[in-house]
This record gives C-alpha cells, structure tokens and sequence, in this order.
C-alpha cells in the first residue's frame, strides 16, 4: 500500500450544464460524481492541483473530504480531454471499509526478463486483474515476476504473489504473461532469370536458318 497522504478536498456541486462546468475547470475544480450502492449518487466538486497531486502517485483508493465528512472511495473512471490536456470529469464509487471489495488492478512486470536478454519478445495477456480484499489493503498493482520467463515460458495468475489479505478468483491457468519469439520476416523470392519470349526466340531461328 502506498504510505501518500490520499485525502482529498471536495465541495457539493450546485451548477450542472456545459457552461457550469467550463467555469468550474476555469475556477480549478474538476466536476465529479460519487456512486453509492443503494444511495443517489452525488455531484461534487475536486480541486485539480490536489488531484494532479494524487493521480501523479496511481492512487486507486481516495478518501473524499466534504468539511467534517470523510468517506473512502475507488477511483472508478477519469475522462481525460487529450486535446487540450485536462481532466473532464472523474467517477467515484464509495465503498463499505468494513467490508471487502472486489476492484481491478494494473500488474506490472518485475525483474529482467531472461527471455528478452535471448531475443524473444515479452508480451502481456492481463494487463489487470480483479483482485478481492479489504479497503485498507488494496495494493496500487500487482508485481508479475518475469525474470525466469525464458522463450516459450508462460507465467499464469497461480504464480503472482498477492500482497498480504489480497486474493483472485481469476481462473488459476490463466496466462498472465509469456516470451515469445520474434516473428521472422518472410524472404523476398529470388528474381527470375530473364528469358526471351518463345516468339522471338523462334524469329531468331527462322533467320540463322535463311
């Protein structure tokens, strides 16, 4: 778990509509909404700095502040306007922390790759994985080991090491990661010898025979 402070300052949103919220990012503020199960979901207010701040750390867990109000949520989906490099729109999902949760989760390569050091080639088939745990302990990623990986060598979710109260329900056998070799491009075939015409070769007899 990261040690990053991940409170985070919100305000209720009183004005909707695209204006509202051009003036709101003008002000600093990222409109956002937070989605309780069995609760209306709320509109609220993220000041940008401090979320910058903390999407500079991947938090997947935040604690939402509204003055004396605190509650934790997940990070669930963050709409980024490519173009003029700012972000739109952020959902939260609050959770239970007295409960576990069931949230995805990036895996990240470890270690260096004999495969690779060989010449093949180390591709990802679970870029994240669903992982089932308490709030407190949900981890920022998933270390995939794949140092030992050589070409041909797959590496499946039995095999990742999951944090301390973190566990899968993801299919054991299913493949993770594995070395493959580069594809080989195809040989180009080899140019013909040029060869006459059978027309004009026949003209060339009929000549030497007069």
């Amino acid at each position: 778990m990261s040690k990053v402070n991940n409170e985070i300052a919100v305000q209720a949103r009183k004005e909707f509509g695209k204006c509202a919220s051009r003036r709101a990012r003008k002000a600093g503020m990222i409109p956002a909404v937070v989605y309780s199960k069995g609760k209306e979901a709320k509109s609220i207010m993220v000041d940008a700095d401090a979320w910058k701040v903390l999407a500079g750390h991947h938090v997947q867990m935040v604690t939402l502040v509204d003055g004396a109000a605190k509650s934790s949520a997940l990070v669930k989906e963050v709409q980024f306007n490519h173009l003029k490099n700012y972000v739109q729109h952020i959902d939260f999902q609050e959770v239970d922390v007295n409960a576990d949760l069931t949230a995805m989760v990036p895996v990240h390569a470890h270690g260096e790759c004999i495969g690779v050091n060989h010449g093949g080639i180390l591709e990802f088939e679970l870029h994240e994985i669903e992982v089932i745990c308490h709030p407190d302990h949900l981890p920022e990623s998933i270390a995939a080991e794949v140092s030992s990986l050589d070409i041909g060598d797959q590496l499946h979710v039995k095999d990742l090491v999951m944090p301390e109260g973190v566990r899968t329900d993801l299919d054991p056998e299913a493949v993770v990661a594995h070395v493959v070799r580069p594809k080989e491009e195809p040989e180009a075939p080899a140019e013909e010898a040029a060869t006459e015409p059978e027309a004009i070769k026949e003209k060339k007899a009929d000549d030497e025979a007069k």
